[in-house]
This record gives structure tokens, C-alpha cells and sequence, in this order.
């Protein structure tokens, strides 16, 4: 999804017609590493070789695994690689924040679809909870916990490696 493709005056969507949260971990992987590339200054050929690289060096990014957490570790791997062959070339906060973002916005496509789509339509939407809750249907209570359940998601699982 896209800033994009949802404006805050569209009609009321509902919640299973946004994107799944079962992504595969190799399309999660390539997306990260594409993203890190495109923010740090690369062109869309040289982000596409860097994926190839990478990935190519990452045995367990080509398959998924049997558990989030397993992803997780894979994901760190990358990031290493990552932070490896582009820190050579780029200065580090900027490379920094470029991984941060990459890492936040992984970490929301693994939510679950309604904790992602309630952080998504508050965070990016900038719908306020009574607004997402004309359009759900959900009470201000669940939206809380929803949103309370995201962040912490978010917050704790979201890390760079050091």
C-alpha cells in the first residue's frame, strides 16, 4: 500500500480489501533492499544489481520460514550486508535512516491486517479515531487497543542491528 493510493476522502473500505500481511519473506527482503538502495542515492538499475547481490549472498532470503521471528533473524542478516556494502559509499546517518525506514515499514506489513490497517489509516491517513471508527465500525476502545498493539509491535521489534 501506498501513500498514495488511499486518500483521506475516499469511501469507506473495508478492512479485507487492503493488502495481506502474508508476504512472503523474499518479496519482503528485495523490497527492503530495493527501498535502502532507492533512499540512499542509488539509481533503479544499480538498486535492482544491489538486490542480486545481496539476496544472492543470503541463502535463507529465498524461501520463507516457519516462523515471523525466523524472518526477523534473515531480515538482520540483510540489514548487515547492507549496511557493509553501502557504508563504504554513503554516510552513515543517512544510510541509518535509510535502514530505520525500511525496518519500520517491514515491521508493518507483518501486523496483523486489522492492527496494520488502524495504524496505517491514523498514521499515513491521518484519520482521527472517530473518523476510522465511522468507517470500520469499530468502537473507540478497539481502535485504542489496536493501535496500542501496533506500536508496540512496532517499537520493540523494529531494531537495527548494531
Amino acid at each position: 500500500m501506498t501513500t498514495g493510493s488511499r486518500s483521506r476522502s475516499s469511501a469507506a473500505v473495508p478492512v479485507r480489501e487492503r493488502e495481506s500481511a502474508e508476504v512472503d519473506l523474499p518479496g519482503r527482503m528485495l523490497t527492503l533492499v530495493y527501498r535502502v538502495a532507492c533512499q540512499t542515492g542509488h539509481s533503479r538499475r544499480t538498486s535492482a544489481a544491489l538486490c542480486s547481490r545481496i539476496l544472492g549472498a543470503q541463502p535463507d532470503a529465498d524461501r520463507s520460514p516457519a516462523s515471523v521471528d525466523a524472518g526477523r533473524q534473515v531480515r538482520t542478516r540483510v540489514l548487515v550486508e547492507l549496511r557493509d556494502v553501502l557504508g563504504r559509499r554513503i554516510d552513515r546517518p543517512r544510510l541509518d535512516a535509510a535502514l530505520r525506514d525500511a525496518v519500520l515499514l517491514d515491521e508493518v506489513a507483518l501486523l496483523p491486517p486489522r492492527q496494520r490497517f488502524a495504524l496505517w489509516s491514523t498514521a499515513v491517513e491521518h484519520l482521527t479515531t472517530a473518523e476510522l471508527a465511522t468507517r470500520t465500525g469499530w468502537t473507540s476502545p478497539q481502535i485504542a487497543r489496536l493501535l496500542r498493539g501496533a506500536l508496540r509491535t512496532v517499537t520493540s521489534k523494529a531494531t537495527l542491528p548494531a
